[in-house]
């Protein structure tokens, strides 16, 4: 009899996984015994990272730019397993870091976990002491006190901001890195200006004119205030505003336009009574699929009453730009018509999806003066993760990036990248090649070169096939290929990360 027949996906993929580690099966054959269809890629291409270290990147196809030089930083949730305990959400692992530091044509990663004290501790004791997004741990030892602050992985976004490298989620403070060996340094609430009970946002926004940012957190106590921030060049920030709400609001991203500051706010809140029952935080959002999506609109200057917009409800993790045209606000936004992404990100690792309502990219024109969105326009659907060039924030970029999933197999698998110049209303979409999972596209620009269309693109990805990572570099006007460069190992693709011209990591 068949010993693995009842084994389910993520069993069988301990096994497999267990049994390359011990040398026993090649890494690539791990892989492709989940690849009788495309669903499976999805959880290949963010299962626990297989190795840390340095490594020279030399098997590349085509040419790495001469003129590319500096740190593409990126951050994911590095395991799906913990001592054993089986991790039940896309956002749940520790943090880990990368770094693809381009020189002269050539390119050399560095890449690791970034080791908290939560974590550390968690490796002394060898078992999962502390909760994760959508994980409880076994019940921990009688005597055992939790360090202040619980488990925050800053593994949804890396932004290099005063000095320093600072790793991001919505969970707690920033977490300070060493952008040159990617060392944890401790966590950071800009010079004691960032209350202890205000987390910050994994998505600040950059002035490019001014060069300062903006970012906020809700405040855990009486009010549930927004908290909104400058933050300024000297790496102090500056309470703009503190905005009550009814509920522990969901607000993943903002927008910045030239006078504004934008969010979206879904009806999606934290229910803290079950939190203290003993549920996980994705246990405990809550959808009122009666209450509208408020998009509420602030000067950046701190001055005047808020402005908020009602549209039908729905949910949104993220926006493309923002710009002002003739006293209106034209915005750009990936919004969902309900709140099922919630359980399919739930759902990481389980034999079956649930199916979801695919969202759509929605240009608003919104008049402030009165209130209202005027317009309404779709640009497409199903699409994630939208760049553009970071130069022209708040004004009218031309083009957007984002990526596509195959809607019909894996809808944790993103298989396309699109291209949409929002100037003509047309797109262009490329897709990967069967067994290939991409990530979000980073913007880098030409040296010396103003024209969003001088810069390339760069997308981590992964291949099932060869169980490994690779990273693309294509042309940002023609999406055409430049340089496709392998990695030799596999770790989660995640979500965010961005450019540097001033850090190098180490070899």
């Amino acid at each position: 009899m068949d010993s693995t027949a009842h084994l389910t996906r993520r069993q069988f993929g301990q096994m497999a996984g267990g049994l390359s580690l011990l040398g026993l099966i090649e890494p690539h054959i791990a892989a492709s015994v989940f690849l009788t269809d495309k669903r499976q890629l999805g959880w290949l291409a963010n299962r626990t990272a297989s190795a840390e270290g340095a490594w020279a990147l030399a098997k590349i196809e085509g040419k790495v730019p001469k003129e590319l030089n500096g740190t593409l930083y990126r951050t994911a949730p590095g395991q799906k397993d913990n001592h054993g305990i089986a991790l039940n959400h896309l956002f749940d692992g520790d943090a880990f870091v990368c770094g693809y530091s381009f020189r002269e044509g050539k390119i050399h990663l560095r890449a690791r976990f970034v080791e908290t004290p939560q974590r550390a501790e968690e490796l002394k004791a060898g078992r999962m002491l502390y909760s994760e997004f959508g994980t409880n741990p076994p019940t921990p030892p009688a005597d055992w006190k939790p360090l202040a602050g619980g488990k925050n992985q800053p593994s949804v976004n890396l932004i290099e901001w005063d000095g320093r490298l600072l790793g991001l989620s919505e969970g707690g403070h920033p977490t300070a890195i060493d952008p040159v060996t990617l060392a944890y340094q401790g966590r950071w609430d800009f010079h004691g200006t960032l209350p202890a009970n205000v987390p910050f946002t994994a998505h600040p926004k950059f002035d490019p004119m001014t060069g300062v940012g903006y970012g906020y957190g809700v405040r855990r106590g009486p009010g549930l205030p927004l908290m909104v921030y400058r933050m300024e060049r000297d790496g102090k920030l500056t309470q703009l505003y503190a905005l009550p709400q009814k509920t522990y609001p969901i607000i993943h991203d903002m927008m910045l336009s030239k006078e504004h500051i934008l969010f979206v706010i879904p009806p999606v809140s934290a229910d803290f009574m079950q939190l203290g029952k003993g549920g996980t935080t994705a246990d405990a959002l809550r959808y009122a699929e009666k209450e509208p999506t408020r998009f509420v609109i602030l000067r950046k200057d701190g001055t005047g009453q808020p402005v908020t917009i009602e549209q039908p409800p729905g949910f949104v993790f993220h926006h493309g730009n923002a710009f002002e045209r003739e006293g209106k606000i034209v915005v750009d936004s990936l919004l969902s018509s309900d709140a099922s992404v919630l359980d399919l990100l739930y759902s990481f690792g389980k034999d079956k999806l649930p199916k979801t309502s695919p969202n759509k990219l929605v240009r608003l024109v919104l008049d402030p003066s009165k209130g209202i969105a005027e317009s309404r326009t779709e640009l497409g659907e199903g699409q994630e993760l939208p760049r553009f060039d970071a130069r022209l924030g708040g004004q009218d970029a031309r083009y957007l990036y984002t990526l596509g999933t195959d809607r019909g197999e894996d809808s944790l698998a993103f298989t396309a990248l699109i291209r949409h110049d929002l100037h003509r209303s047309t797109s262009k979409r490329i897709e990967t090649e069967k067994g290939r999972a991409i990530g979000e596209a980073v913007f880098v620009s030409h040296p010396g070169k103003n024209s969003e269309e001088r810069g390339w693109l760069l997308i981590q990805g992964y291949d099932a096939n060869r169980d490994q990572n690779f990273l693309e570099i294509r042309d940002a006007a023609t999406l055409e290929l430049a340089a496709r460069v392998w990695i030799g190992i596999h770790f989660p693709l995640g979500f965010h990360g961005n450019f540097s011209t001033s850090s190098f990591v180490t070899l």
